[in-house]
């Protein structure tokens, strides 16, 4: 079975949220509030 994987929106509203607390997204941090997601993926989308 094929996984799914993130989608823009899903990095985009962790993006956000992160910005919103004052913080820089970064791959790392996006990765550990998603739980899931390939480095690649996330930098493709951010």
């Amino acid at each position: 079975m094929a996984r799914t994987g993130i989608t823009y929106e899903q990095v985009a509203t962790v993006a956000d949220a992160l910005v919103g607390q004052g913080e820089k997204p970064s791959i790392q941090r996006i990765r550990e509030q998603l739980g899931t997601g390939s480095p690649n993926t996330i930098h493709r989308h951010l």
